[in-house]
């Protein structure tokens, strides 16, 4: 089990990730290759992703192995992009590598001798993972990103109204099946003992479309404290993309903005950033199926909240 424990400073800076977090999705992904869990959701997805890892990517698994302790310094905090997370990874100081691999290797994995070579400060084994994660992530994990990115989305929106409902202590409530709040420890189901006091500096959730199973943290106490967990999936998104029929009906734009209000209850701004069209588009386009029938939009608050009716979940359907 793991004990996070909580002071009420750590509970004034409890955060929620703004988006998806690309360098814990490309290590959760990785899991999801070599794993068998999450069939129903990851099978079809596994099947494709497993023929196109790329050989230099081949390197990244060898980093993480399918099961147990992974490297710290492979997810670095808070990152926006690949681009950003790849940079951190080649910025990680010496001392920090020697540390990582040493504990990789404690934990009973086997190190190949390229690791030893990145623990013993070899600069061109450093950039060399630089590739193998650019890489990987682009053959593996770039081509659904969209839909990595609006799934995480909607379960953000959801710690959110617990959040904003009712406090911290709602929020920890309600986070995940194998967290279980007991103020002021946060329990989570975990396959080492393992003790995390936050001491003021806060805890950053991080849903994570690609993870399965029990949540996951840092090793290193020292570091930014985060708490990464498994989203709830009822398929891969990625099966709800428009078909050729619903595009040839609606045009495709038209066709990804109602497929993304049948998957998640959204406003218009998060609509044109789930969608990736400007907000006037997307509010052109919601008009339209509204005016149609194939959506509603009521107020909520401040927002106005679209969902999709009856109607466009059978235009869905029949195309």
């Amino acid at each position: 089990m793991l004990k996070i424990h909580f002071t009420d400073a750590d509970l004034a800076k409890l955060t929620i990730a703004e988006d998806a977090d690309p360098m814990w999705e490309l290590l959760m992904s990785s899991y999801r290759i070599r794993r068998p869990e999450g069939e129903p959701f990851f099978g079809r997805w596994r099947r494709g992703s497993r023929s196109a890892v790329p050989e230099s990517g081949r390197l990244v698994m060898s980093a993480v192995p399918p099961y147990g302790y992974c490297p710290d310094f492979l997810t670095p905090a808070a990152r926006a992009t690949i681009g950003d997370g790849v940079s951190a990874v080649l910025e990680t100081p010496a001392a920090t590598l020697t540390a990582d691999v040493a504990e990789l290797a404690a934990q009973g994995t086997r190190v190949t001798p390229w690791l030893h070579r990145l623990a013993g400060g070899e600069t061109r084994e450093l950039h060399r993972l630089g590739t193998a994660l650019h890489d990987y992530y682009r053959q593996c994990v770039a081509p659904d990103w969209a839909t990595v990115r609006r799934v995480v989305a909607r379960d953000r929106r959801r710690l959110q109204s617990n959040l904003d409902r009712g406090g911290p202590q709602l929020l920890l409530s309600t986070v995940h099946p194998d967290i279980t709040w007991s103020p002021p420890v946060l329990r989570v189901r975990f396959p080492i003992e393992q003790e995390l006091h936050l001491d003021g500096r806060g805890l950053r959730l991080i849903p994570t479309f690609f993870a399965h199973g029990m949540p996951t943290t840092y090793k290193d106490p020292s570091l930014p404290p985060v708490l990464v967990y498994s989203i709830g999936h009822t398929r891969f998104d990625s099966d709800a993309e428009p078909g050729p029929s619903l595009a040839a009906l609606l045009g495709q734009t038209r066709a990804r903005v109602l497929m993304t209000v049948a998957i998640t209850r959204c406003n218009t701004s998060e609509l044109a950033e789930l969608t990736g069209v400007s907000l006037a588009t997307a509010s052109q386009h919601a008009s339209v199926l509204r005016a149609s029938g194939l959506i509603t939009t009521a107020r909520s608050g401040k927002s106005q909240i679209h969902e999709i009716t009856p109607l466009g979940l059978g235009v869905i359907r029949a195309s």
